[in-house]
């Protein structure tokens, strides 16, 4: 059985890459040589020249390298997105979501308030509910290890999203069909606290501990986070 890791090693030096993904490289490296030497024993090159023909298939050994090692930092930091905002947004949301559709169902009422002439609902038991998922949000994230900035933005994923919806979709409509006037404006401030600055503060109470316990310096397999870059 040829040793390919140290076959590489002889080709390249394993120092210049990152620490942090160095055995994974070699590893990489190797797999790729054995599968090439395979393919010439099948073709049926006898051991010497079928290793020979799998050394000679890598031109460039600092390039392949890099690659992989620019591969594997592009795979680390989508895992780490993923792991510390996506994942713990999308469970805030769902939480938030299954909370609101439930009560409904249920046939709560949301107890309505006159401004201005306009209804203004508020359905207190579910905003009761909502700093349960924005702490469990920014925990999912900090647990994640993520940044205080993704904690936060977990979650208050709700408000933020709702945000987006009106600012980005509502509004923009809402001028082109209608125009806008000093009623729809007062319409859409009103809007605005019901479905985003209401939930949105009591999704920041659950959220807050979390907020100030966290921060913590992300460290990842890739070695994106410690300013590790792959230079071959």
């Amino acid at each position: 059985m040829l040793d390919w890791r140290r076959r590489i090693r002889e080709y390249l030096d394993a120092r210049e890459l990152p620490a942090a993904m160095r055995e994974e490289v070699v590893y990489e490296l190797a797999a790729h040589l054995e599968e090439s030497y395979e393919q010439a024993r099948w073709r049926g090159l006898d051991e010497a020249a079928a290793a020979e023909a799998a050394l000679n298939e890598v031109e460039d050994w600092r390039g392949l390298a890099a690659d992989i090692c620019r591969a594997k930092s592009e795979e680390g930091s989508m895992n780490y997105r993923t792991k510390s905002l996506w994942l713990p947004a999308l469970t805030t949301l769902l939480g938030a979501s299954v909370s609101l559709a439930l009560m409904q169902f249920l046939g709560m009422r949301p107890h309505v308030v006159s401004i201005a002439g306009m209804g203004v609902t508020f359905y207190w038991p579910w905003l009761a509910t909502l700093p349960i998922f924005g702490a469990m949000g920014a925990w999912l994230s900090r647990r994640g290890q993520g940044k205080r900035s993704a904690c936060l933005v977990a979650g208050l994923s709700p408000a933020v999203l709702m945000l987006i919806v009106m600012v980005g979709l509502v509004l923009p409509f809402g001028l082109v069909i209608d125009g806008m006037d000093f009623i729809r404006l007062v319409g859409l401030g009103i809007a605005l606290t019901m479905w985003v600055v209401i939930p949105g503060i009591a999704l920041l109470v659950g959220a807050l501990p979390f907020l100030w316990s966290g921060g913590r310096p992300v460290v990842s397999n890739s070695g994106i986070d410690q300013g590790l870059k792959p230079v071959l």
